[in-house]
């Protein structure tokens, strides 16, 4: 298990090269680890369309099982996760 300190890029991830940058870095980790917790305690807020591109993006290709086996939030705020859940019901929604 490794663990992701996203706290380079709090306080509010609302940018796309951010969002492609923090992917890329989740997809290295999980080619060299099984599980990886995102700990996300200095991240207050994320744009909608950041979640749908980082963790959205992930759900679909890891399949629902695997993502949620392989990936943990940590550290994140009942609003961050409702801004993740809602990124990753968007690209359910427009695969």
């Amino acid at each position: 298990m490794k663990t992701l300190s996203l706290d380079n890029f709090a306080p509010i991830i609302s940018d796309r090269l951010v969002g492609d940058e923090i992917y890329n870095l989740i997809k290295s980790d999980l080619e060299t680890c099984q599980q990886l917790d995102i700990d996300l305690k200095e991240i207050k807020s994320m744009a909608t369309f950041c979640a749908k591109q980082i963790f959205g993006k992930l759900y679909l290709e890891l399949g629902g099982d695997s993502f949620f086996q392989r990936i943990r939030l940590i550290n994140a705020t009942d609003d961050l996760k409702t801004i993740i859940r809602i990124g990753i019901q968007s690209a359910l929604e427009d695969r």
